[in-house]
Parts: C-alpha cells; sequence; structure tokens
C-alpha cells in the first residue's frame, strides 16, 4: 500500500480508530447509492479514511446543474456517467483502495449481489423508490444502511441497523402516494447537502469500527438527526421499532422487495422533442408556472389533476411530451400516463429549464 503510515495517520492516532481500527477499514466494503449531492460528498472522506472496497451505483450523467452541489465533478464531465467520473476522481484521491463503477439503476435485479458483497450501505438516492428499496433490501439481506435526505434548507440522517434498530418503515411505513417536490424542483443549498453527506461518512466509519477502539461509538441507530439550516435549529429523533412494521417484523426470507421503478424509455431530450412534427406538449405544472412562461402551443394538465384522474385527449398521430420545470414531475406523468395505456407519451428530459426553443407566457 503507497504511504499507507503516512496517509493514515492523523486518523489511526484517534483512541477509537488506532492500528486495528484501521486495518478493519482497509478490509471494509461500502456501496454508494448514487453519485449525486450526498454521494459526492460523502465518497472522498470514505476514499481518503482508507475504505478497502467502495462501489459507487448510479445510472445518470453528469449536468451542469449537478456542480453547484456535486463537488467530485467539472464542467469537463458534462454528459460522462456519474459513477465513473466519481470513481476516476476517488482513484485520483486514493490509490490504496479498489473502486468498482457500475453505471445502473439500482433495482430488484442487481440489489441482492450488490447488498451482499458489501458491510455498510450509504443510501445517497434522490428518490422514494430507490430509498424503500434500499431500505427494504437492508433487512432483507441485514446490512446496515446510512440514510439521508437534503431538501431546501433541511437535512435528515439516520442508520438503519437491522440487528439493533427500527427499519425505514418503522419511520415511514410506506412511500407518499402523491407527488413530493425534491431538490430538482424545490432547490437545495448545496453547503448543507455536504453536511449531511460528511455525517453519512462518519456514520459509515462508525459502524465499521465497532468496538475496534479503546472508547464506544454511538451511531444513529434509532435516532434521526435533524437540521434546518435556517436558523440551524438540530435536533434528534428517537425511533421506535414498530412491532407491526411491514418489513422488519417478518422473516427477512419473506420479505418482498418493492420495484424501483425505471424511466427508461419514457424519456426524450429536449432537441430531439423540438424535431417532432405531430406532437402534443402537455406543462403537468401549477397554473401559476404555466402562466409565467411555457411551450409555445402546450396545454396546461398540472399534475395534481392528473393524479386525480384526470388525463389528456391525445390526437392518434400525435407524440404527447409531458414537462415539468426539471423533469422530476414529468417522469412521475409520463409513468402514470403510461401505465393508463397512453403509448406514445414521453416525458421532457430536464424539462422546461433544457427546452431550446421559444417560450411564451400565457
Amino acid at each position: 500500500m503507497k504511504h499507507s503510515l503516512e496517509r493514515y495517520a492523523r486518523q489511526s492516532r484517534l483512541p477509537e480508530v488506532g492500528d486495528a481500527g484501521q486495518r478493519r477499514l482497509a478490509a471494509s466494503r461500502v456501496l454508494c447509492i448514487g453519485a449525486g449531492g450526498l454521494g459526492c460528498g460523502a465518497l472522498p472522506y470514505l476514499a481518503g479514511a482508507g475504505i478497502g472496497r467502495i462501489t459507487i451505483i448510479d445510472d445518470d450523467q453528469v449536468e451542469i446543474s449537478n456542480l453547484q452541489r456535486q463537488v467530485l465533478f467539472s464542467e469537463a464531465d458534462e454528459g460522462r456517467p456519474k459513477a465513473e467520473a466519481a470513481a476516476e476522481r476517488l482513484r485520483a484521491l486514493n490509490g490504496d483502495i479498489e473502486i468498482e463503477a457500475v453505471t445502473q439503476r439500482l433495482d430488484s435485479g442487481n440489489i441482492q449481489a450488490l447488498f451482499e458483497g458489501h458491510d455498510v450501505v450509504i443510501d445517497g438516492s434522490d428518490n422514494f423508490d430507490t430509498k424503500f428499496l434500499a431500505g427494504d433490501a437492508a433487512v432483507k439481506f441485514g446490512v446496515p444502511l446510512v440514510y439521508g435526505s437534503v431538501v431546501g434548507f433541511e437535512a435528515q440522517v439516520t442508520v438503519f441497523d437491522p440487528d439493533q434498530g427500527p427499519c425505514l418503515r418503522c419511520l415511514f411505513p410506506s412511500p407518499p402516494d402523491t407527488w413530493v417536490p425534491n431538490c430538482a424542483e424545490n432547490g437545495v443549498l448545496g453547503p448543507l447537502v455536504g453536511m449531511a453527506a460528511s455525517l453519512q461518512a462518519t456514520q459509515a466509519i462508525e459502524i465499521l469500527l465497532g468496538e475496534t477502539g479503546n472508547q464506544a461509538l454511538s451511531p444513529l441507530i434509532g435516532r434521526l438527526w435533524m437540521l434546518d439550516a435556517r436558523d440551524m435549529d438540530s435536533r434528534t429523533l428517537a425511533i421506535h421499532k414498530q412491532p407491526a412494521c411491514p418489513c422488519c417484523s417478518r422473516p427477512p426470507e419473506s420479505i418482498a422487495l418493492p420495484r424501483a421503478e425505471s424511466s427508461a424509455g419514457l424519456n426524450i431530450p429536449a432537441t430531439e422533442a423540438a424535431q417532432l412534427e405531430t406532437v402534443q406538449f402537455i406543462d403537468i405544472r401549477e397554473p401559476d408556472e404555466w402562466a409565467r412562461e411555457h411551450i409555445p402551443g402546450a396545454r396546461n394538465l398540472p399534475l395534481s389533476q392528473l393524479l386525480a384522474g384526470e388525463t389528456p385527449t391525445i390526437k392518434k398521430d400525435e407524440v404527447c411530451v409531458v414537462y415539468c420545470a426539471q423533469g422530476v414531475r414529468g417522469e412521475t406523468a409520463a409513468r402514470l400516463l403510461a401505465e393508463q395505456g397512453l403509448d406514445s407519451v414521453k416525458n421532457l428530459s430536464g424539462g422546461l429549464a433544457a427546452w431550446p426553443g421559444p417560450r411564451e407566457q400565457a
């Protein structure tokens, strides 16, 4: 190992780490779900700490809008797979360790091999489908999951350890059945993402160290750390294991994993959508958003109305392209309409922000 004694000297000097703890970290394997804001914040600290093997799974590509908070990337990485770009930066940071990039979406087909091949999982995902899939898999396969979430000025971090505490469904029994804004829609403070990600990395390291040091470590198992950066109000909420939990109250082998929905095949690049000759654009934002600016000729049918059962009328020869501000709500709308039998539906990738053509006001 290159310069290992010098590289980890400041860390191994800690009584909670020591030489034994450093060796344990070197033998550890961590899976990071997502190379977005949380992943980009946690991964450099995990690599710097000397985690022996790190796997990054992400099927997304780097966009300019990511750079405000996804600090592993540069402008030159635009268009590259996030997992590969992140892995390249981490290899440059620490040549002692192994880094694997998986350019896939986490799903029920690959999750068992990934979870069973790692000691701790970092949840850096940005959607409820993946979070609940990971939460259930943590219980089913017996792997601690370090949960993180940041939207706007608010952050949350906790640890779901199947051997010691409650699981995700003890806190949230099921995903919300309505659309909930995420950071692409509501915005997010970049430094706050870094704070939450650093705490996730700290929790992963504490779990891996276990009781190797001279002092006991107490990860956030059964406790949810919350921070509102607007006034820096930080508090910790106790999470209790629920006797009737739909996940962890059952034998692990009986847990059926939910499917993390994919948008593959539903998204259409803005440049391609702009070239369509027979197309009906459906703006699924709220009326005040549509009135400020929209694609010329677009009809306004808010997602709230689609979820209530209203459907657009589309001519047989038309392609239906739904869009929102950044593409997030559009994915939900496109999946909903596709499930209702609308074969021609597409979601405008990147939403109105990516539209290259003219815009009009109501």
